[in-house]
């Protein structure tokens, strides 16, 4: 018999070094951070309805922070082409939460989680 892991870990913990000093953006990654964690958790402890709620979850509130963050880089960002690479680091991340999302139901947990954690 297998024994599950029943405490909450995190895995990308919070600290200052993530912090870049705007106080709306520290908040957002705060709560992605937060996510991420939870559906590490949710992963490592096979809860399949939590795991589909946080990978939703995730996928909801990336949506909005980075329309959020997008409008606050305009102001901070006159580098033009460095701009560009953020959106473009937007626009692969949501694809590849869905993408890893859809996986999760062909391959074993294990597998799942090293993937996921990877990407992340």
């Amino acid at each position: 018999m297998t024994k599950k892991i029943t405490e909450n870990f995190e895995i990308f913990p919070w600290n200052e070094n993530l912090e870049i000093g705007i106080e709306q953006i520290d908040k957002e990654h705060r709560v992605l951070i937060n996510l991420l964690n939870k559906l590490a958790n949710s992963l490592t402890q096979e809860r399949n309805i939590e795991i589909e709620e946080t990978f939703n979850e995730l996928a909801k509130y990336a949506e909005y922070h980075f329309k959020s963050e997008e409008k606050i880089w305009k102001e901070y960002i006159v580098n033009k082409e460095l701009l560009e690479e953020h959106y473009k680091s937007h626009e692969s991340f949501l694809p590849k939460v869905l993408e890893l999302k859809e996986k999760n139901q062909d391959k074993s947990y294990n597998e799942v989680i090293e993937e996921i954690l990877l990407f992340l």
